[in-house]
């Protein structure tokens, strides 16, 4: 294993920002005592910090926060450690095109599937802490509701029936009621959070008018925030043979009944909310998401795909099967690019915008090698940019609110508590915080790429206010591969470059999410002054780290003092620590680039997804324009 870069300690290595600041307030203090009169009263002295950030309350939630304030106290360096290209030279290659801008790239790009069941939960309020939390961290999120509670134990009713007794069930299941007072509630959450929302039809219990019903409550609850509304979850697999348990429909079940159903269901929708777009049919076979867009009266319509690459669960194709060797191989990139790439030509055909309702990197039930793990947060952040080339509008990560103990292994964030008795702290794994950085990149527009290896991958946003985001995937095991020097080959000068890196020191790295869940006191979560040995930035012990024990709320995980607390030495993280995302304003700088360059030379570390904000160098006014 490669040792990650060691820092120096924070009072070798302190930040520009800070000794500017010290020397503006040596030099207003010595201004005020020449100036003023002595008669005057002494200027009332600033309040105490009442916690580790100026004017923010101990274990503060981060959504209360300003996340520029958490990075500023985390005293990162001016330059990224470990960012300097090595004098050897340069070991790949990127290189942007020029040329006419491509897709969109907008906030609310990435986002959320979760449970239809789930809008039950009361956990899920505007005033869950760290729900709001995870959500801002998206920047306008998707936020879907859907999965396959939907057709097997979701039943809305706005008029208070009994639960039906006559849906199969398999064992240990039950059937949730979601009533209009639910929808409310979400949609409270969902105003705070700024997050745009699909919901889900149950079409198994053939219903059109109550999804009609569903519809206009919806849409009485989120109002423009409602972007859709799905009938069904993934209708290509109700019928998967007899002993199959997600079986719900019967042998005859196929593409021209589906068809059929879909109009009806479209047009009980519509009868109550006028152009409310239809979203079909969240299937994984070009079949069934054809079948949906040739469905009459569905327009307005978003034809919906799912894609979980890596989801042999048994042995039949082993190249599909959820191990780090598959994530990092280039063919499974390859099979993502021809399943989405079809699909993108088929929504094109129909004149119909392209969504990915859902998605992670496996479906395979339990743990496995690449749950909770570097890889799958690596090929979370990957894949959002990848899709979003290939012009899909919006992209969901499936994901629980289940608690961490015993829920899926694969859900962007889970809960502490029990299976049985969850609680209402949330935090994300590893793959959600590769979501959060990869929302972190401001809209603009796609610009063309390319690499000269197939273990190294790029995409790149325009933003057009004389910036540019590249991501940057190094696919290369990092318990054994060296930091790898990377030229990035540009059409445009440049002045400088910023970066944030999602990394760890192995494939099968986690993120220590039962951490923030064991001890919420200040004491023990006081920012760690040594450096993080992930590789990112460190804190520099600036907020008191000697702070008296202070009770913290135990139903929030992610709080201010969290946030400041380095993650260890074995763990994913982004630059080191967990949520927030550093704001791009507050980034370190690339070391080494030189101002006018057309070319960033970065040393990337094996086995991560670095995002590079290239700032252009503004052309020299001509002298009749200085004049």
């Amino acid at each position: 294993m490669v040792a990650a870069p060691e820092l120096a300690p924070a009072s070798v290595f302190p930040s520009s920002r800070r000794r500017r600041s010290v020397a503006f307030l040596g030099t207003a203090l010595l201004v005020l005592t020449a100036c003023s009169d002595q008669s005057e009263p002494a200027p009332t002295p600033e309040p105490e910090p009442t916690g580790p950030i100026a004017g923010v309350e101990h274990n503060a939630p981060l959504h209360s926060v300003d996340p520029a304030k958490v990075a500023q106290a985390r005293i990162l360096p001016d330059t990224y450690p470990g960012s300097s290209a090595s004098a050897d030279g340069s070991e790949a290659t990127v290189t942007l095109r020029g040329g006419e801008p491509g897709e969109d790239y907008r906030h609310g790009s990435v986002g959320l599937s979760l449970e239809s069941t789930d809008l039950a939960d009361p956990r899920m309020n505007r005033d869950n802490a760290d729900l709001v939390t995870v959500l801002d961290s998206l920047h306008e999120p998707t936020l879907r509701f859907g999965g396959n509670s939907t057709d097997r134990r979701f039943f809305f009713t706005a008029s208070d029936e009994p639960i039906p007794k006559d849906w199969p069930l398999n064992e240990g299941e039950e059937i949730t009621k979601v009533t209009p007072e639910d929808l409310k509630r979400v949609a409270k959450l969902a105003q705070r959070t700024n997050s745009s929302v699909i919901i889900s039809a149950n079409l198994a219990r053939y219903h059109p008018d109550r999804a009609g019903e569903l519809a206009r409550h919806a849409k009485d609850a989120f109002g423009d925030r409602l972007v859709g509304i799905m009938v069904g979850n993934e209708p290509n697999g109700f019928y998967q043979g007899k002993t199959n348990d997600l079986t719900i429909k019967g042998e005859d079940w196929d593409q021209e009944t589906y068809a059929k159903q879909l109009t009806a269901y479209a047009k009980a929708i519509h009868e109550r909310v006028p152009n409310l777009r239809i979203v079909a049919p969240g299937a994984y076979s070009a079949d069934w998401w054809n079948a949906a867009a040739d469905a009459p009266g569905t327009d307005p319509m978003a034809m919906a795909m799912h894609q979980y690459p890596l989801s042999e669960c048994g042995s039949q194709w082993e190249h599909q099967e959820p191990t780090v060797a598959n994530a990092v191989d280039p063919a499974t990139r390859d099979n993502i690019d021809r399943l989405v790439g079809q699909a993108a030509e088929d929504a094109a055909d129909h004149t119909m915008p392209l969504w990915i309702t859902e998605t992670s990197l496996s479906a395979c039930s339990g743990s496995n090698e690449i749950t909770e793990t570097l890889v799958a947060a690596v090929h979370q952040a990957e894949y959002s940019m990848r899709v979003q080339e290939h012009g899909v509008e919006r992209v969901a990560a499936h994901s629980s609110l289940a608690s961490c103990e015993g829920g899926a292994p694969m859900s962007v964030l889970c809960s502490n508590g029990t299976l049985a008795n969850p609680g209402e702290a949330f935090s994300v794994r590893a793959n959600g915080l590769a979501l959060a950085l990869i929302a972190s990149i401001p809209p603009g527009n796609m610009v063309q790429t390319s690499t000269s290896t197939d273990n190294l991958t790029s995409f790149a946003v325009e933003h057009g206010n004389d910036t540019v985001s590249v991501v940057l995937t190094d696919y290369r095991n990092p318990a054994s591969g060296k930091d790898r020097t990377t030229t990035v080959n540009l059409p445009f000068a440049v002045d400088y470059a910023t970066q944030s890196q999602l990394r760890g020191p192995s494939w099968t790295s986690e993120y220590p999410v039962a951490g923030l869940f064991e001890d919420h006191s200040n004491a023990s979560n006081s920012p760690n002054p040594s450096s993080s040995a992930t590789g990112g930035p460190s804190a520099s012990g600036a907020a008191a780290s000697s702070a008296p024990d202070y009770p913290a709320d135990p139903d929030v995980a992610l709080s201010v003092e969290r946030a400041l607390k380095p993650a260890p030495s074995n763990a994913a993280s982004v630059d080191g620590y967990g949520l927030p995302i550093t704001p791009v304003g507050e980034r370190p700088r690339v070391g080494g680039v030189k101002a006018g360059s057309k070319t960033v030379d970065v040393a990337l570390p094996a086995g991560s997804t670095t995002v590079l904000t290239l700032k252009k160098t503004q052309p020299s006014p001509s002298p009749k324009e200085s004049q």
